[in-house]
């Protein structure tokens, strides 16, 4: 399984598909901005004309773009990459979409034949340009076993959450628990900061703390120099919250707590920030408190 074809050449398709082609893959690359893929000609990306076009030239398709509109276009649209997949295939999503949606992938493809995983990524854009993301992928186990040559040129670990549409949920999870992490670590910045307290003081002691992370780390120096570079864009954890909300009625669950994180994005994206990195939900906050953290 050597060529392989990507579709998505956003902040992580763009990395994903030049490490593939860096460590020995050949790749043939899609986008809906055709110019995205040139861009990575030099890394020896082979530009598709369409989604169909690509599927009828590789051994294994994979996908990384925004939302479920996106997915279903670029696979099931008149063009897609069911109207060109052959029998013995491989797709990879590494999309966040809804569950019924990639189930209803492994069905269609299923019946071309293709093989199907879903393996939405964390780690960021960083972890996509050093191929160290951690991966959750739902699955056969024996299409698990097919896909790790991929993962292991994309990630660093990939975990087996179970049949189709396991990880989705799983990835949903998690990024609510990154919005309640980073919202709490700005509110807690700001109302320092509005106190009149060095907010970098705040930042020591939850470093020396049993409540320290990584994350907050990352976050909470990015915040202190108005560093909001897009690594996962406000826009697109709206999407996600939302996901996870639909999910969450469907099984009726109460999630209050992820109900009041949409809100706080929406109350960003009517700011104009929908294209900053999630850090910058604190500014519409600020603008509110009439202070700012630094």
């Amino acid at each position: 399984m050597k060529k392989i074809g990507f579709l998505g050449m956003g902040l992580m398709g763009s990395r994903m598909a030049k490490n593939l082609a860096v460590k020995g893959f050949t790749v043939h690359g899609w986008n809906r901005t055709p110019a995205r893929v040139t861009e990575l000609a030099g890394a020896g990306v082979i530009a598709a004309a369409t989604p169909r076009a690509l599927a009828a030239e590789v051994d294994a398709f994979c996908t990384c773009v925004s939302d479920p509109a996106a997915l279903r276009e670029v696979a099931l649209g008149p063009d897609g990459l069911l109207a060109g997949a052959k029998k013995g295939q491989l797709f990879i999503d590494f999309s966040t979409v809804s569950g019924e949606l990639t189930q209803q992938l492994e069905t269609e493809f299923g019946a071309r034949g293709v093989d199907f995983a879903e393996a939405p990524v964390t780690g960021s854009k960083n972890g996509a340009e050093k191929g160290t993301l951690v991966i959750m992928t739902g699955c056969t186990p024996q299409t698990f076993a097919r896909c790790q040559p991929i993962f292991g040129a994309v990630g660093e670990k990939a975990i087996h959450c179970g049949p189709v549409g396991a990880a989705t949920q799983v990835k949903l999870a998690g990024n609510v628990l990154i919005a309640a992490m980073l919202q709490g670590l700005s509110e807690g910045m700001l109302l320092t900061a509005k106190a009149g307290v060095d907010v970098r003081k705040l930042l020591e002691v939850i470093a020396a703390s049993g409540f320290r992370s990584p994350y907050f780390d990352f976050k909470g120096k990015a915040i202190l120099e108005r560093d909001f570079t897009t690594h996962f864009s406000i826009d697109l954890m709206h999407k996600d919250l939302g996901l996870f909300l639909d999910s969450a009625a469907a099984q009726q669950v109460p999630t209050p707590t992820a109900a009041s994180l949409r809100e706080t994005y929406n109350l960003a994206r009517a700011a104009g920030k929908g294209d900053l990195d999630i850090g910058a939900v604190i500014t519409a906050f600020e603008v509110l408190a009439g202070t700012r953290i630094v």
